[in-house]
């Protein structure tokens, strides 16, 4: 049945009503019939415009658009019956359909043969792909609650039917586009909606390992319906540009008179994973050392400060300044400042410590010994602390080469004659008694103090020392 419009129905309600008032006179017996007729027209009329509004819905040109497509189709299995040709026809790339020529059609075919069509193609569409947009880092950490919130991660799909079922982490609260779910539930995320965890204690979450997962099973569902409707036939050559048989060309052939349907479905399923390190592992190492002193986890997210407990497995005993500051780099140049941890990292150490210069306990020159510069009544004085170097601060474990002293021989007079003071090597002695052998350069493990020896002789003009 052809579906009429309901501007054409209402005209064609309207042209009988015009004929019902020609035909009545004011004496018809059957007036109150007529009246009768014309409340059926009118009832007949609204519904006429609500299949029009109901066919401007759902036709099929208002959900797909039609093209003309050509292409290649087989033609088999014919037979001929009842004055019509029935064979089954394979549009390429389809599914085998059996149709049949309209009544007075051309001789059967069968092979391959040129085609046109209407296609219309209808369905959900789209693509199956799936995919998440975002990262669950970095990570806000608040340091007065302890809790740590991620990053938002959003699900997306080529399709609005699409879902992605997770599960809520071990130690973790889920929020889907705000709505809460407990640790261990299971959740529904669609296409769009945006995930996010909130962690209470970040340093032991995943097994204690700071690294947590959100994963999850994804599936998006699509179909398409292609519908080819006025197929036609071309024998190659069969028209001779003239002759039309049927209204028609002549050797053409129209297939069937209904369309040919076929629906593709199609499934996509993924399994997505979204992952962040809720908490960093920092390393402390000192004084160049192969193993660090002090290990600590810190949340992502957190600002960090070097540990207390750092500096004082750092630190080593007998050093003056001690442990100094933790840096970037185990050259120790650039500083650790605070700063927003996003994983995990190294910092270093280095401890300092202090070299002195003094007098050994049985040296001739001491710091209140008055000595000076030649043996002369006018000849300036010479204090030790003049001649003693400066104290140095250096690292731990590095070589230190030990100055050389201005003077090696200076005089005093003991209230009878000149003596001489005389230094009898230019090194330095580990020992405050200066009996062991004396040395040019000393390694820094601690404060370190080395001392200086002089000899006094024993008679004006006798080299005995």
């Amino acid at each position: 049945m052809e579906a009429k419009d309901g501007s054409s129905i209402l005209a064609q309600c309207a042209g009988s009503c015009r004929a019902l008032r020609a035909d009545s006179a004011p004496r018809y017996a059957g007036e109150a019939r007529a009246v009768r007729t014309v409340r059926r027209l009118r009832t007949l009329a609204a519904w006429a415009v609500l299949i029009a509004v109901l066919t401007a819905l759902f036709a099929p040109s208002a959900l797909a658009r039609a093209d003309t497509v050509s292409g290649r189709a087989f033609v088999g299995g014919s037979w001929y019956e009842n004055g019509q040709s029935y064979f089954s026809v394979t549009v390429e790339g389809h599914t085998t359909v059996g149709w049949c020529l309209n009544r007075g059609a051309a001789r059967p075919l069968s092979g391959w043969y040129g085609y046109t069509a209407q296609r219309i193609v209808s369905g959900t569409g789209g693509s199956t792909d799936l995919w998440l947009e975002g990262s669950l880092s970095p990570i806000a950490h608040d340091a007065a609650t302890g809790v740590s919130r991620t990053s938002s991660v959003t699900f997306r799909a080529g399709t609005t039917n699409a879902h992605w079922d997770v599960t809520a982490p071990v130690g973790c609260t889920l929020y889907v586009d705000g709505a809460a779910y407990a640790p261990g539930s299971s959740a529904r995320v669609l296409p769009g909606q945006s995930v996010c965890l909130t962690i209470a204690d970040p340093l032991y979450a995943g097994g204690g390992s700071g690294a947590i997962s959100l994963e999850g099973t994804a599936r998006a569902d699509a179909s398409t319906t292609t519908t080819y409707r006025n197929i036609v036939i071309t024998p190659p050559g069969a028209w001779d540009g003239v002759t039309y048989y049927n209204g028609l060309p002549a050797g053409y052939q129209r297939v069937g008179v209904g369309p040919i349907t076929f629906r593709t479905p199609r499934t996509g399923t993924a399994t997505l994973r979204a992952s962040t390190q809720l908490a960093a592992t920092v390393r402390y190492f000192v004084d160049n050392e192969g193993t660090p002193c002090f290990t600590e986890r810190v949340p992502v997210g957190s600002t960090f400060s070097p540990s207390p407990q750092a500096d004082a497995a750092g630190a080593k005993s007998e050093c003056t300044p001690g442990l100094d500051a933790w840096y970037w780099e185990a050259s120790c140049r650039s500083p650790v400042v605070p700063f927003t941890v996003t994983g995990d990292f190294d910092v270093h150490g280095r401890n300092l410590a202090t070299l002195h210069y003094a007098p050994a306990a049985n040296s001739a020159l001491q710091h209140d010994t008055p000595a000076r510069s030649s043996p002369e009544e006018g000849a300036p004085q010479v204090s030790l602390a003049s001649l003693l170097p400066a104290d140095r601060v250096l690292a731990w474990g590095s070589t230190a080469v030990l100055e050389r002293m201005p003077a090696n021989v200076l005089y005093l007079h003991d209230g009878e004659r000149w003596r001489t003071l005389r230094r009898p090597d230019e090194g330095w002695h580990r020992a405050e008694s200066a009996l062991d052998q004396a040395v040019g350069a000393v390694r820094i493990e601690r404060d370190t103090t080395v001392y200086d020896y002089w000899t006094r002789s024993t008679y004006d003009g006798v080299l005995d020392w």
